[in-house]
């Protein structure tokens, strides 16, 4: 059994490709643009640091192991947060064996709190035991807006709040990649018991009774879009070819004409599924369609 966060599938593999090939054009835009201050990753939910893929017997990198390991030189701090406990040690041992690191793991110096933290000073990473909503907002409000922010929102469930988001928008100088729960905002919508994740999630209680998938993302989108410098909000669904149950939808926001072109260029390219087999050291659909 794997010690990794279990529940990948080809879908799971298709994101990190949009992930990845998006960080190496924030890179390269960046590198020749950015003369005000630091470049920051930024990982909201980094789980155990790799996804144990259901039914392939395999654990494939995550992306905070992506980030670190082609970009460590280019990105000045590395912050990942993760609430669970067990995946927070998980996540720093993994780290610590793949690159050589050794983490210092103690109660965060910050008056009246209670988490741990995993520092590394070389690279800078710290990995925070705690709830991202908390932390990041923190982080926003606190560590001005010189630095340059590559944001990755990837939950489990509908755990990102809505009002984060709109911190991270307001804060400026940040692209966000947000993975939107798209069927269980539906199914939860749909759920009485259910109607306070899907306020968290969504910001308010603006959404139709009866929803469509799409329809939900595009309320989402729209909102996102009261934030003029963010317009247009790119979003990509992700359906495994396998297994239509269950969706979820890229969103990318950021104020960059050229980087929103790659981006849209990245989600749409046909070879999108073919790359996301060979992450699983498969190749072709043929077994799928």
């Amino acid at each position: 059994m794997s010690e990794h966060f279990s529940g990948g599938d080809l879908k799971t593999a298709a994101k990190l490709v949009i992930f990845e090939e998006y960080l190496d054009v924030y890179t390269t835009i960046l590198d020749s643009n950015w003369e005000w201050g630091d470049l920051w990753y930024v990982d909201t939910h980094a789980g155990t640091g790799k996804t144990h893929i259901d039914g392939q017997g395999i654990d494939i990198d995550g992306s905070a192991i992506r980030a670190i390991d082609q970009y460590e030189d280019f990105f000045d701090r590395f912050y990942l947060y993760e609430l669970d406990e067990d995946h927070f040690h998980t996540l720093h041992q993994t780290l610590a064996d793949r690159f050589g690191l050794k983490f210092d793991v103690s109660e965060a110096n910050v008056t009246g709190e209670d988490f741990l933290v995993a520092r590394s000073d070389d690279p800078y990473i710290r990995i925070m035991q705690m709830d991202s909503n908390e932390g990041v907002s923190f982080l926003a409000n606190n560590a001005g807006t010189n630095a340059h922010w590559m944001t990755f929102i990837d939950p489990k469930g509908l755990t990102a709040k809505r009002s984060t988001l709109d911190t991270l928008l307001d804060r400026g100088n940040v692209d966000i990649i947000l993975n939107y729960q798209t069927t269980g905002v539906m199914r939860s919508a749909a759920a009485d018991h259910a109607h306070e994740a899907v306020r968290r999630t969504m910001g308010d209680d603006d959404w139709p009774e009866a929803g469509t998938n799409d329809e939900f993302v595009e309320l989402y989108k729209k909102k996102l879009e009261e934030n003029s410098d963010i317009r247009p909000v790119l979003t990509k669904s992700l359906v495994s070819p396998h297994d239509k149950r269950c969706r979820f939808d890229l969103i990318f926001a950021c104020r960059n004409d050229g980087a929103r072109s790659a981006m849209e260029d990245i989600m749409n390219q046909d070879s999108l599924w073919d790359k996301a087999q060979d992450e699983m050291g498969q190749s072709g659909l043929g077994d799928f369609l």
